[in-house]
């Protein structure tokens, strides 16, 4: 009996020291990074346009110097052992290339992929672009994409990663397959879409699209009393709020299938029911449509 005890005792100790041991060679794959930096500088006219390519890894672009686009790639690698991160290092290929005005900016793995056989790489890059007459069209298959203090025209899709921007002005869409969008002091028309992931947008819009199959929405339009043209907010599943300006003029129709309509809009005039809210607010002029298939509907003053 004493022997049989003993014998669970050694087999217990072995077995935790396995597992310590795969644990410890787990942190030491995460923990084992090498990396590099590189800085380029180009000098553009009136009109700068930026592509940016990346296959994993942190966009970031900021309002910089008129007439300069600045990039700084920082490329990393992870992996069992420092060897190893090193030469998943050595294959990442980064670059950006300028022709006249036209600057492209591209990252990957160089090996096929952003997470390898017994390592991950991927590249962050920042970008200072010129803070107007700026167009980017940036697009990551895995990370996230930041955008602060520009004008501009811009396109902006990840297909993992949320989407922040802040301090912009002009044309813009943005997409993300899974992860949230958030926008703050925004102006111009907007385009926003996340397969998976709440969205919450503040600022005064002309146009607004905005769509998510899967999250809660919230939008505060601010400094507007008309709109130049119809908005369109939905989601598949989750709630909506949406703030507007006592001085805005539009129609409004709100409705949800699985929820209750809350309305605090003191300058609204029509008809009201539990579940849809549609008439007119102020002056009126263009359609403010928002639904939503599973979640309530809140319409208030900002």
């Amino acid at each position: 009996m004493r022997d049989s005890m003993m014998l669970v005792f050694y087999m217990s100790r072995v077995l935790f020291g396995v597992l310590f041991g795969l644990g410890a060679f787990a942190c030491d794959h995460h923990r084992l990074e090498e990396s590099t930096t590189e800085e380029l500088r180009f000098t553009t006219g009136e009109r700068t346009v930026v592509e940016v390519r990346i296959e994993a890894g942190r966009v970031e672009v900021l309002g910089g110097e008129p007439g300069v686009v600045e990039v700084v790639f920082k490329n990393r690698a992870r992996a069992a052992d420092r060897a190893r991160a090193r030469l998943l290092l050595e294959n990442i290929r980064a670059e950006a290339v300028q022709d006249g005005d036209f600057v492209r900016v591209k990252a990957h793995s160089g090996i096929g992929g952003a997470v390898t056989l017994g390592g991950t790489v991927w590249t962050d890059v920042v970008i200072r672009v010129p803070p107007v007459s700026t167009e980017l069209d940036i697009r990551t298959e895995d990370g996230r994409i930041e955008i602060e203090a520009v004008s501009a025209t811009i396109v902006a899709e990840t297909g993992d990663g949320r989407i922040r921007i802040a301090d912009v002005e002009g044309t813009v869409r943005l997409r993300t397959r899974d992860g949230a969008i958030t926008g703050t002091n925004l102006t111009g028309d907007f385009d926003v879409l996340s397969d998976d992931g709440r969205i919450r947008l503040d600022g005064s819009f002309g146009q607004l699209r905005v769509l998510t199959a899967d999250g809660s929405v919230r939008v505060n339009g601010r400094d507007m009393t008309t709109i130049s043209n119809d908005w369109s907010i939905r989601t598949s599943d989750g709630t909506i709020e949406l703030a507007l300006p006592a001085s805005l003029g539009a129609e409004i129709d709100a409705t949800t299938a699985d929820g209750r309509v809350i309305n605090n809009l003191s300058h609204f005039k029509g008809t009201e029911h539990r579940s849809r809210v549609k008439g007119t607010l102020g002056t009126g002029g263009r359609l403010i449509l928002v639904t939503t298939m599973d979640g309530r509907i809140v319409l208030k003053e900002s």
